[in-house]
């Protein structure tokens, strides 16, 4: 994983398919960190190109309008990695495998996949929260909790959760106005 600025991951055999490893090493999925793929002592190693990015969970994230922030981006992102034939329900989702640009604010995610049979997109999603919910000091970890509640009782696609959370950012963004809250 993270260690001394890089992002390494041992690859278990047949844990990336063909057509991800092809895709991933070109880099041509922007929402994902491009991966070279080595062989080390007989084992697959992934090496993610990971230059100007590091992982959430090396910033503090103490806002809630900051954490909807990046689960909206998350979300449209895994919106769009089934073009790359990226299934959004394999793709792990912690403060670890998410990457922020400070510099640009810019995110994309380091592709750890999860096992086929394990692969459940609605948990992801509800594990992310809980680390986002876990980061912030302002007292408004009521909005993903009410995201949460969504996400596990009901049907949602990855297009009405984003529009759900752009809802919640606006309620927050004038709760914040009326009391003077930066």
């Amino acid at each position: 994983m993270w260690e001394n600025n890089e992002f390494k991951l041992a690859i278990a055999e047949n844990s990336i398919y063909e057509h991800e490893r092809i895709m991933l090493s070109s880099g041509s999925c922007s929402y994902l960190l491009p991966m070279d793929f080595v062989g080390e002592n007989g084992k697959s190693v992934a090496y993610y190109s990971c230059s100007g990015f590091a992982p959430l969970s090396s910033y503090r994230i103490e806002r809630t309008d900051d954490a909807l922030f990046i689960l909206e981006k998350v979300l449209l992102m895994l919106n769009q990695v089934v073009e790359y034939l990226i299934s959004p329900a394999r793709v792990t989702l912690t403060l670890d495998t998410i990457f922020y640009n400070i510099e640009t604010g810019e995110i994309k995610i380091a592709y750890v996949p999860i096992a086929e049979k394990k692969a459940n997109l609605k948990f992801n999603m509800l594990v992310l929260i809980s680390q986002l919910k876990k980061e912030l000091y302002d007292g408004d970890a009521a909005y993903l909790d009410k995201i949460a509640q969504l996400i596990h009782y009901n049907n949602y696609e990855i297009r009405d959760i984003v529009n759900c959370i752009g809802r919640f950012r606006r309620e927050l963004y004038n709760k914040n106005k009326r009391t003077g809250v930066n």
